[in-house]
């Protein structure tokens, strides 16, 4: 039976052996392949499952996260605003119900002292002084650590719904708590966590959140919210194992039995759990459907591959056809941008291969001949100069486009043709001889002049002979290059030196160069002044060798520094030859375009007078030093740039700098901000020309005295302004007698209170606050009641006491914010700001009167003194001073009618 079925397989073609075995493989293949297939996918779709549901709690629980961080700095940053706002419940409540820009992120504010009180709620300001949440946990955890604390979620006293309460704490600016800040949160709001719980995984997966401790903050079973998972029918092992701190995804069944895959995240802000829960059978259901596609793939597959056998056999042998083919057809038809980028890994196509390579090869040598041509000529044709070669008959073989600027034909045109042909005969007789030396076997250059357009021009002609290995000239080759330019910029030059030479030898100073080793290479005629000189002998000498060793001595220095580059400049006094000068000298180094130094220019100016008249001036400042430095003022000269250019000794102390150092600074560099700005609008003012005084204050080792500066125009003998002349006188002394002075004029000698002139000055500032703060003012109108008894009785010295004592007993009734005054004898006046309402003049009025109930001691005498009070109350925007005091004064009129030691009020 075996024999028979061998014999039966051998008699089989190659195609149907190769049919029957592709069948074979495709069937065993695609059996494995689907059983293979659906294994994995099994294993892949858990694992994107797994992955996909980690990423969406994830993504999930940090966005919850970003939302209450957002709402926790924002708090954090209402709690730094409120520090700073004057504690006063009104001030509080208008701050908060100025906040209503963050109702999108917050429900309400309020703000609770730390005793727990409701003092300031932004949508409910009724209900303050009506709350005390002193043992919420939340509030006592905040105020005990000084921290922002996140509640847990609880149920709104107000409106039922569940919500969640920052609580920040607010410090003043020295960092005491005083205060907390209160944001509430509800849960279910749109911005919040509304949408969260209708989110969906799939068709029947859903999310929810539990607190650690078990309580739900949102589930899609709104009944749960706020309840402990363990009060529901069921059992969770998954949630108890994330409430015992799981992270991750896992396996489990539901309370109700059914399978699903549960994922947990902790979130970082608060203590909450976010699960997502996705029932296994919606998220398995794709496997069931790919087992059965996989088995009718399968078989639809066999089906159409058995046929397809044959004809693969029929595509295995067309690789050899088409390469009989294309070795036909090569040398008319090898394109090599058509070739395979690969080919068959047989023998067929290793044949083909070799054939496509041998052809590439012969394609690329011609190829890389003909490049090589196209650059040599591309080359050629942008050369600036003209290129050819002439053979040993004179005729050209090769010419660049170079050719039509001088024979105008064009590279075509001139090839074959001879030197003779394409120039005039005048012009091929001159240059005849040359081409007879190239010939010759040498090589020539030489310069000619040419008539191109109208215009003169020069080239510069080069010859080369081309000398074959005999030794023989077959030809030479020609570079013709334009120097018009060049010839140009020569004549130019050729002109400049002499202009240089004109100017040079007119210039009434010494003028030379001198090189690297010190040689001089120009000298303008002026060294012919100086004795035993001659310019045109110096050129080649060294310096020493003209100036000698001593001079050379003195000078070396500083032609070394010029040799390195560095620009030098100083003055000599100088004895040699005969002369007694002062002459300035100026080294410029003459650096090359490498960088390195060549040699140098030099200039030499006599400045004896000059010097001369320096010196005088120098003596003569001398002796303005030593006045100026011992002058008790501070006197300087500042210049039209603002700078220092004269200050004396006592600016040493001034700026704690010795005087070296503020020559020449910016005056504003040393002075203090305050000083600054008067310092600028004076000296402007002494720049324009006029003279101008003001006082300052200067701080000298830490002691502040008074000045004052006068600053003096400068001007030049045209009667232009160079600069300003400053002077600054100590006046600490006079200041003090006139701040004296002041003081005694503004302030009752007696009893230290202001006067009737600083009062009157006062209660008009206080008017006009009051019109612009649109605040209520009071003022009261006092007498004491029968003092000239007192005078008459005990003696004015008695009296004097009583005023005292009555001063300071007033002034320990009002607010220090308000004025208490005296206009003389015994009427005093006080000034109340900033009021509410009338009441608060008269709980004034009332303290002061009960004040008096204590008796005085007077000398030893014990006496009670009474006081009757008039009181003007102005609520219009346009009372003056004098209109509130005339009606005070009617209504202290009023009190004495009435009986004394009382007041009366009337409105203004």
């Amino acid at each position: 039976m075996t024999l028979l079925a061998n014999i039966r397989v051998r008699d089989m073609s190659v195609k149907t052996r190769l049919t029957l075995a592709v069948a074979l493989f495709f069937t065993l293949a695609f059996a494995l392949l689907t059983v293979f297939s659906i294994s994995v996918f099994e294993r892949t779709l858990e694992k994107v499952i797994d992955v996909r549901q980690s990423s969406l709690i994830q993504n999930t629980a940090d966005e919850i996260d970003q939302k209450f961080e957002l709402r926790r700095s924002t708090l954090i940053r209402l709690a730094v605003d409120l520090g700073s706002v004057p504690r006063d419940n009104d001030n509080l409540q208008s701050f908060l119900e100025q906040q209503h820009s963050l109702d999108g992120l917050f429900d309400n504010f309020a703000i609770f002292d730390l005793k727990g009180d409701l003092i300031a709620n932004m949508d409910r300001p009724e209900t303050r002084g009506k709350l005390n949440i002193s043992t919420r946990d939340y509030f006592q955890k905040s105020i005990a650590e000084g921290k922002v604390v996140i509640s847990s979620p609880l149920k709104s006293g107000v409106s039922g719904r569940p919500i969640v309460v920052i609580c920040v704490p607010i410090f003043d600016p020295r960092g005491q708590m005083i205060l907390t800040l209160l944001g509430t949160i509800e849960l279910t709001e749109d911005s919040f966590l509304a949408n969260f719980a209708n989110e969906k995984i799939g068709v029947t997966g859903y999310f929810y959140i539990v607190t650690a401790k078990g309580f739900f903050v949102t589930h899609p079973d709104q009944s749960r919210i706020l309840k402990n998972t363990s009060d529901l029918l069921g059992k969770s092992k998954s949630l108890d194992m994330a409430l015992s701190g799981f992270e991750g995804t896992t396996m489990s069944t539901t309370r109700q039995g059914q399978e699903a895959i549960f994922s947990f995240k902790r979130l970082k802000s608060v203590d909450w759990i976010v699960t997502a829960v996705y029932p296994s059978e919606e998220a398995f259901s794709p496997i069931i459907e790919v087992k059965r596609s996989a088995i009718f793939v399968s078989i639809t597959l066999l089906v159409i591959l058995l046929p397809l056998a044959w004809w693969f056999m029929y595509r295995q042998l067309a690789p050899l056809q088409k390469l009989r083919n294309k070795v036909i057809t090569a040398d008319t038809e090898f394109d090599i941008n058509l070739l395979p980028k690969s080919y068959p890994k047989d023998e067929i196509g290793e044949l083909a291969k070799s054939f496509d390579d041998a052809m590439a090869r012969r394609l690329a040598a011609e190829s890389a001949l003909v490049t090589s041509e196209n650059k040599l000529r591309l080359i050629a044709d942008n050369m600036s100069a003209f290129i050819g070669y002439i053979d040993y008959n004179e005729k050209y073989t090769f010419v660049n486009k170079q050719v039509e600027k001088l024979f105008g034909l064009s590279a075509k045109q001139a090839i074959g043709k001879t030197i003779k042909e394409v120039t005039a005969p005048a012009f091929y007789h001159q240059i005849k001889p040359f081409i007879n030396q190239v010939l010759n076997g040498e090589w020539t250059r030489y310069e000619r002049q040419a008539q191109r357009n109208g215009n003169v021009e020069w080239d510069r002609v080069t010859y080369v002979p081309d000398i074959n290995a005999d030794g023989m000239v077959d030809g030479f080759f020609v570079l013709v290059e334009d120097i018009t330019e060049f010839k140009r910029i020569q004549t130019e030059l050729t002109a400049s030196e002499k202009r240089t030479r004109t100017i040079t030898d007119n210039v009434p100073a010494l003028i030379g160069y001198i090189d690297a080793d010190e040689r001089y290479q120009f000298c303008n005629r002026f060294y012919n002044m100086i004795p035993g000189l001659n310019s045109e002998m110096m050129i080649g000498q060294t310096v020493k060798d003209v100036f000698g060793e001593a001079p050379y001595l003195e000078l070396k220095e500083n032609i070394r520094q010029a040799l390195k580059g560095k620009a030098v400049s100083f003055e000599r006094f100088t004895t040699e030859r005969g002369l007694a000068r002062y002459l300035q000298y100026e080294y410029v180094p003459d650096v090359n375009l490498d960088g390195s130094t060549v040699g140098f220019y030099t200039m030499v100016i006599d400045v004896t007078g000059r010097k001369e008249a320096e010196l005088k001036q120098q003596s003569s400042e001398g002796l303005l030093r030593a006045i100026a430095d011992n002058i008790p003022a501070f006197v300087s000269f500042i210049d039209k740039e603002d700078r220092f250019q004269f200050v004396n000794r006592p600016y040493e102390a001034w700026f704690n700098l010795p005087l070296a150092e503020i020559r020449g600074r910016s005056v504003l560099s040393l002075l203090s901000e305050p000083i600054q700005q008067l310092h600028t609008e004076h000296f402007q003012i002494a720049l324009a020309g006029e003279k101008t005084e003001f006082e300052l204050q200067i701080s000298i080792s830490g002691i502040f005295n008074h000045y004052r500066a006068t600053y003096a125009p400068q001007r030049d003998e045209a009667g232009n302004v160079i600069g300003v002349n400053s002077l600054i006188n100590d006046i600490t002394d006079a200041k003090a007698i006139e701040t004296q002075l002041l003081a005694l004029a503004r302030f009752d000698t007696l009893t230290g209170l202001p006067n009737r002139n600083q009062l009157n000055e006062r209660l008009a500032e206080a008017t006009a606050r009051s019109t612009r703060n649109q605040r209520s003012i009071a003022v009261m109108f006092l007498d004491l009641d029968r003092f000239k008894s007192i005078n008459d009785t005990l003696g004015h010295h008695a009296g004097d006491l009583v005023l005292k004592e009555f001063a300071f007993r007033l002034k320990g009734c009002i607010r220090q914010t308000d004025m208490v005054g005296r206009l003389g004898g015994d009427e005093f006046v006080i000034v109340l700001e900033g009021l509410n309402s009338q009441e608060e003049s008269e709980i004034v009025g009332s303290k002061i009167i009960q004040a008096m109930t204590t008796p005085f001691n007077i000398d030893g005498n014990s006496r009670i003194i009474t006081t009757s009070i008039g009181i003007a109350i102005s609520n219009t925007k346009n009372s003056s001073g004098e209109d509130l005091l005339n009606k005070a004064d009617e209504a202290l009129y009023l009190a004495k009618k009435a009986g004394r030691n009382i007041f009366r009020s009337l409105e203004l």
